[in-house]
């Protein structure tokens, strides 16, 4: 059907479906689906919505604020959402996704295990056995959407299998997360990003982000950005160094970011602090 919406191209789909008295009492049942593509200014603004949320990237990116953060999905990133919270999501250039809303059954109950556990996104490389699910889900959605039971089913091995995922994982990332922070703490000074620290242990920056701030409670680029704050604050107190030279062996890419990071954070800028009396 066609999609009368700011910024979705006229190539996209939705598909809406009437859920039998059986399924909207008993099964994990679909409201809505699409298959997406999208330019700027595509976007949700949503304060409620009695359904679950999956995000499934196939190209470009899509940034993601809920439950307290901004995040981008990027391709191969799948992730879980429960509208019931409020949440903005928009198309960051051009993207391809698809969105599924559904309810009922156990779905909500599985979604509060896998929100405990932080655990409601992947990424599909990383997790084969749950691409597979991912596979077999949108085949039964393509093939045979009307099977109500066999939906259910499909979604529910998604979301277990998740769950799974998460608990087998929790020994092997706090270990990978441990050594990352160690990598970071030492290695802060230099001109670090994100994505160069997660290729250094093999995962994508997704991964690494949510399980980062899932073992510190901070997001890495938040820590590595206080380590930097930290050790140009002692530069500039007791050093003769110029905030140029100090930006630089602090790891910033710029002076200009660094002024403004170090003006976040403390309220001042680096020339002001190096007034300050204490």
């Amino acid at each position: 059907m066609k999609i009368d919406e700011p910024g979705v191209l006229p190539k996209s789909e939705i598909h809406i479906f009437d859920p039998s008295g059986v399924a909207a009492s008993s099964l994990i049942h679909i409201l809505f689906w699409g298959d997406y593509q999208c330019l700027p200014p595509y976007q949700i603004v949503r304060e409620n919505y009695d359904s679950l949320l999956i995000f499934v990237i196939h190209s470009g990116q899509l940034e993601l604020a809920y439950a307290g953060e901004t995040t981008l999905l990027a391709p191969g990133c799948v992730r879980l959402i429960d509208c019931h919270q409020p949440q903005h999501y928009r198309a960051m250039g051009e993207v391809h996704f698809d969105w599924i809303h559904f309810k009922g059954g156990s779905s909500q109950a599985l979604y509060d295990n896998l929100a405990e556990q932080q655990a409601t996104g992947f990424v599909i490389a990383e997790h084969p056995e749950l691409a597979t699910e991912m596979d077999q889900l949108k085949q039964q959605l393509l093939q045979n959407p009307d099977d109500e039971w066999a939906v259910n089913l499909a979604l529910t091995r998604l979301l277990t299998g998740m769950i799974a995922a998460a608990a087998g994982n929790a020994t092997l990332d706090q270990s990978l997360v441990t050594q990352a922070h160690a990598f970071m703490t030492e290695h802060f000074r230099e001109a670090w990003q994100l994505s160069d620290i997660a290729r250094q242990f093999n995962v994508s920056a997704c991964h690494f982000a949510r399980q980062f701030r899932r073992q510190y409670k901070i997001s890495p680029h938040e820590y590595l950005i206080s380590l930097r704050i930290s050790e140009a604050r002692r530069q500039l107190l007791l050093t003769g160094e110029s905030v140029e030279q100090i930006a630089s062996l602090c790891g910033f890419n710029s002076t200009s970011h660094f002024i403004r990071s170090f003006g976040h954070r403390t309220g001042v800028t680096p020339a002001q602090f190096r007034k300050l009396k204490f």
